[in-house]
This record gives C-alpha cells, structure tokens and sequence, in this order.
C-alpha cells in the first residue's frame, strides 16, 4: 500500500535575508516618516506658543497705554517724573503713570500705578512701583514679558497730529499736552523680525 504525503519545504536563506531587508527599508521608512511628524508637530507648538507670548504681550501694553493718566510722579531724590518719559539712556525705555491699578485686598493705596518697559539682555522688563511717590529704598518690581527681543522703538502722535520720536515735548506743549494722542510699538524679534502696533490713548478720544 502506498502513502502519499505532502512534502513541506520552509524559506531558504536567501528568501529570509530578502524578506529582512524589504521589513528594515520599509521599517527605516516609517521611522523617517515618524521622526518628521514628530518634529513638525514639535515645531507647530513651539511657534504656537511664541505667538502667544507675543500677543500677551501687545495686550498688556496696550492695557497699560490706554489707561495712560496724566500724572507725574516723584523720583527717589524727590524731583518730579514727566507723566510720561522716554528714557534715552536705557534702551527703549518708556515710564508712565496708569489708572486702573487693581486692590483686591482694599489696601490704602492709590489705583494708579507707575509702569515702565525697557530691555534687559535681550529680555522685555516690566517695571511697576508700589508707590508713586517713591522713597530712596522704593525698589521697582521687575517682570520679564518676553525674550529674545533686539530692540523696542516708540513714536509718538502729538496733538498737532505729527509724529515725534522723543516725550514729554518741550516747552510749554508739555504742560498742555502731557500725554500724546496714540503711540507706535516697533519690536525688533530674534525670531519673527519687526511686529509693529499702533495704540490709541483713550486720553485723545
């Protein structure tokens, strides 16, 4: 009696190694494709976030410049501040006073505060005061806003409707006019070159 069986016959070597090299491309492939995404999406969230810095930032100056009030204030050698300066010795620095200063606690204290920006190793400070009056040991509170800025820039739009580079004007437009109409913002940004912001004062409307 014969018995017929099936012969079985496994993968020769050379289809194993052919087989292991398509799995390794196609393996090396999708990695590659993988690693893109990641850094895309990387990418994406990282640019997202600055944007968002960046836009925070214009809002809280914008707060602060349309809130801007006319009101000088005391330095701590007790000469008197313009009710707001543009500080040629330090890089873009503007000081002003603002109204809207908030007291959660009801503390006695005014609601107008003293503010400034200015740059710090290519860092935005904010510079607020406890007092606007200030002692010889009042000591500014610093916030850094953002980084990676090069430089800052104001201009000005006075009442006679032109646009200067310098504040408090001179002479006697000073005391008539101490605040101007709307203020130019240029920032000069490592990253995403010049944002420019044009501010109205809501002293001028």
């Amino acid at each position: 009696m014969n018995i017929n069986q099936n012969n079985q016959q496994g993968f020769t070597l050379l289809e194993l190694l052919v087989a292991l090299s398509i799995f390794s491309m196609i393996s090396v492939m999708a990695y590659g494709g993988l690693q893109t995404v990641i850094t895309t999406k990387n990418t994406t969230q990282e640019a997202s976030t600055r944007i968002a810095e960046v836009q925070m930032l214009v809002m809280r100056i914008s707060n602060d410049l349309r809130q801007a009030i006319a009101r000088k204030v005391r330095d701590e050698h007790g000469d008197y501040i313009s009710v707001m300066q543009l500080e040629s010795s330090n890089q873009g620095a503007l000081e002003w006073s603002r109204a809207g200063y908030r007291n959660p606690a009801s503390l006695k204290r005014s609601n107008i505060q003293r503010v400034a920006y200015k740059i710090e190793e290519n860092k935005l400070i904010r510079l607020s005061w406890p007092v606007l009056d200030r002692a010889q040991d009042t000591e500014a509170l610093k916030t850094e806003v953002l980084s990676k800025i090069t430089s800052i820039e104001w201009r000005f739009f006075n009442n006679e409707k032109a646009w200067v580079s310098q504040w408090p004007q001179e002479g006697d437009k000073a005391k008539q006019y101490p605040l101007p109409r709307a203020i130019e913002l240029n920032m000069e940004l490592e990253d995403f070159g010049t944002i420019r912001r044009l501010i109205l004062l809501a002293s001028s409307t």
